[in-house]
This record gives C-alpha cells, structure tokens and sequence, in this order.
C-alpha cells in the first residue's frame, strides 16, 4: 500500500511539475511573441478614446495591442460606498444621439434599483454666492430661473439667449449640409474647402459679448462651460456656447451613465475582435523610426512592444517625456495646450438627512467670485441617487466633491491644505454637515493621481482657438496619432468619443 501510494504521489508531483513547466514555458512563450510581433497599431493607455479606435480597427482585421496601466483604478468602493470620480458633468449626463452614433455597451446605465424615478428635467445646478440656478431643458422653465435670480438684466440675458438660438439655427443648417458620421461640429474637410468656405457664425468670444453683464451672470456662464468640458478660458467662442449650453434642448438624455461599465463593455468587445490587451506598470521611453515603426520599452527590462502606428491615448503632458529629441512635434503640442488644474477627488459618505431642499444630484458652486479658483473656492459634486443601495446604504449618500490644485502642487500636503478649503465651502452648503459625516476619503487620490492615466485635469491654451477644428490634431506625424482630451478639451464626452472615431477612420483609410 506504501509504495504505491509513493508512486501515486510521485506521479502526482511530476504531473504538477510539468503541468507548471507547460504553463511558464506558455507565458515565456507569449511574452516572446509579443516581443518579436509587430502589431498594426497599438494604443497606449485604455480611455474612452482609444477603446473606440481600438475595436473599429479590430473589427477591420488590423492587429491591435492595447497597454493599459495597472495601477490605475478607475473607481472606489468603502464600506457599502461607491465612488466613481468625474471629469466633467458630461460624462454623467449625455445626449442619446452619442451613443447611437458610437455604439456603447448595451449596459451603460448606473443601476437603479431600489432608486429608480423618473427623469430629471435638470442637467445640473449652479450655486454662486448670490444666486442658485437649476439648468432645465424647457426654456420656459430656465426663463423663470433667470427672472428670479438676474432680474435687473432680464431684457439683456433675453436678448443674448435668443443670438444664441439663432447661432443653433446656423449651425443646424451647417449640419444638414454636412457628410454622415459622428464628427459634427468638428469640420473634417480639406483646408481647402474650409478656406473657401463662410458657415456665417458669428466672430468674438464671451469676453466681448458679456461684458455688460454683471459679474454673476458672467461666471454663470462660464462655469456651465467648464462644467461641460475640460478647458479653463478667459474667452469662449459664442457659437461654441451656443452648442453647448443649447444643442441638447428638446432632446432626450442618458442619465447616469456609468462610464466605468462602459469601458469595460468595450474592452470586451475590442477583445472579441481579437484585439488583445495587456497590463502594464508603466513605459521608460518610446522610439519611432521611420521605416521599421514604433517600440515601446517598459521599465524594469520588461518586454518590448513594437507596432506600425502609435495611438497615445493618455494626458499628453505625462507622455512627453518618452520621446526624447524626436518628440519636438509632440512638445510644440504640449505647450499649446496645458493642465492649469488638477481635479482632486474626495469621498463622502453622509447621511440623507442634512441634504438641503432643492439641492441636485449635480452641482458646481463657487464660493466667491473674487478669488481663485483653487484651494476649494470652486466645488465640482455629485451625489448618488436618494435610495440606490448600489451606491450608498439605506439612508445613506455618497457625495464625491471634485476641487482644483494647481498643476506642479502635488505633494500630499497640499491636498491636506486642500482638504480645509473644501470642507469650510462643504459647511456653507449643507449646514450641521460635520454632525452626519460617515467618512471623507482622499486615499484613491493618493493612490492614484501620479499615474500616467489619470484623466481628471483643466486645460488652457495659448491663444485664441477655431473650435470647430480643435486643438491637438489627430495626426501628430506619420505613424504616432493622438486621441485624449486635449484634441477637443471644451466638448467633454462628446469630444472624447469623436476624437476616437477621427483616430480609427484615419488609420483605417491608410
């Protein structure tokens, strides 16, 4: 009985020492394919973005290798809490004709159980120190709010909302003449034709056109522009305001969307197209030659990665440093367009009883309107929907609250500072908030904002911009291509999606 239970056991530790053997001998092996493999494009980082160019060129047949970091957690969950950090509020709220245009994930909806109502007729409220408005949809509704809180410039905001119907107009007829496809407003013609062309937009930008409004209604304004996007400017383009703030009107609108559930959906559906995704820490340097492509070096003297074409799809100023001296296109790019701001996420967890009345799931406030807009002057936050057990427990909300640092103040006392601010301007809008804190959580922005794929940032530009060719091209040389949200910083989710799409038909049609 002894020996053949010897022999038993040594058949059973042969039979793991080669199954182990098969199963490293597998892994060196794929580590080495994809060493030596030249992939057709691969893409570096896993936002929105790129997973559309990603799957559109998979479908095609192009092999495709997606890099994803794997530190980069794009939500966090505390004690029957879960947060999901914003950018804008774009991505919360979204028209339905996007994702017609590019199909998302059937299952794109935060959960409602428990927590379901009937739609919101409000995209989101602003609070100022002498007004609070609620954004409807219904005009009628969003006058009653004006006369209300701006009534000694009605007839002003009157006639500065009607030129801004009339831009919608002109540039619904500019869609009409437009070809099929997800681009519009980004015009995608020849320079020729662009050149020749006169759309009959108005010129001039917000500083010019509010100026003899009150400075209220001027940051009014702005902050529903920069609560759409992710571009902080002295001036916007009118016809661009116009776009944003009307171009929804009468539509109907995804809410809730769950952003992290869409990109999961699409990496499951660019993996069965056969893309392939790896993990990865993160890249020491990138070379680019002209006739053998890209190769991307990981640190640590892992494997190397090479591809005919390269899609950044990451903040492009945590990627210049990878380059080296042939990065010059990319710098010249960088330096147009710069993260003034970092969004610094903290977590809340509350109790649903010192939620004042009429307060949205959706706010952005500013304290006062003389000071900056960091150190917690200027609050981004979103709280979960009164009854989803998905996202709080029983009785419970989770408030994120996004504020701004400047870029370059990144140590950890900083966001300590940070913290003070932003729970004396939290005291201002929920009085005897400090007596129904749960918790407030800043460990996922400690851990999380120095990867190269932290999304949450406000830009600026140089200069004066033609916003409807944007900013960072698409194409930045003849193999690398760009797709993040410095393409078209000031359309948010929007801007995203197409820049996606833009990336994928260039590709495509070389």
């Amino acid at each position: 009985m002894k020996s053949n239970g010897s022999t038993h056991l040594l058949y059973r530790v042969n039979s793991c020492y080669h199954a182990n053997k098969e199963i490293v001998s597998e892994k060196l092996t794929n580590s080495m394919e994809h060493q030596h493999k030249v992939f057709d494009v691969a893409i570096l980082g896993a936002g929105l973005g790129g997973l559309i160019a990603a799957t559109r060129l998979a479908k095609e047949n192009r092999s495709v290798l997606l890099l994803k970091e794997k530190r980069y957690r794009s939500s966090y969950s505390r004690d029957g809490y879960r947060f999901v950090p914003f950018s804008n509020f774009s991505e919360k709220l979204i028209q339905t004709n996007l994702p017609k245009k590019i199909p998302f994930p059937a299952d794109h909806r935060e959960s409602k159980k428990g927590g379901d109502k009937p739609k919101q007729e409000v995209s989101f409220q602003v609070i100022l120190p002498e007004a609070r408005i609620d954004l409807y949809g219904e005009r009628s509704l969003l006058q009653r709010e004006w006369r209300r809180e701006f009534p000694e410039e009605l007839n002003q905001i009157e006639n500065f909302y009607a030129e801004l119907e009339r831009i919608k107009q002109v540039l619904k007829e500019i869609r009409s003449k437009a070809p099929p496809g997800p681009h519009f407003p980004i015009w995608n013609r020849s320079f020729l034709k662009r050149w020749l062309s006169f759309d009959g937009l108005p010129k001039g930008g917000t500083d010019q056109w509010l100026s003899p409004f009150s400075p209220e209604f001027k940051k009014f304004i702005e902050l529903q522009m920069i609560s759409h996007g992710n571009l902080r400017a002295d001036s916007f383009p009118i016809p661009l305001v116009s776009h944003l703030l009307l171009d929804g009107e009468g539509d109907e609108w995804e809410e809730s969307v769950d952003l992290e559930k869409v990109t999961e959906g699409m990496i499951e559906k660019f993996t069965q197209s056969g893309g392939k995704v790896e993990e990865i820490e993160s890249v020491e340097k990138v070379e680019m030659k002209w006739r053998e492509g890209v190769s991307v070096f990981l640190k640590g003297g892992k494997p190397t990665y090479r591809s005919r074409s390269l899609v950044l799809n990451s903040p492009l100023h945590s990627l210049l440093g990878l380059f080296g001296k042939k990065g010059k296109a990319l710098s010249r790019w960088g330096k147009k367009v710069r993260p003034r701001y970092v969004l610094v996420p903290f977590f809340l967890g509350i109790h649903e009883k010192v939620i004042p009345v009429g307060m949205r799931d959706r706010l952005v406030s500013l304290y006062d309107l003389q000071k900056p807009y960091e150190g917690g002057n200027l609050l981004f936050l979103r709280l979960s929907r009164k009854g989803d057990k998905n996202q709080a427990p029983e009785g419970k909300r989770a408030l994120t609250v996004q504020s701004l640092m400047s870029c370059g103040g990144l140590q950890k006392d900083s966001i300590s500072d940070l913290q003070d601010g932003v729970m004396n301007h939290l005291k201002h809008l929920f009085p005897f908030l400090e007596n129904h804190i749960e918790f407030i959580d800043r460990k996922w922005a400690d851990d999380q904002m120095d990867c190269w794929s932290y999304p949450h940032f406000l830009y600026e530009v140089d200069s004066d911009f033609r916003w409807r060719r944007g900013i960072v091209p698409i194409r930045i040389s003849k193999n690398l291509y760009f797709s993040g949200r410095e393409n078209f910083p000031y359309l948010g989710l929007e801007g995203e999606m197409i820049s996606g799409w833009l990336v994928g038909e260039e590709i495509s049609g070389r």
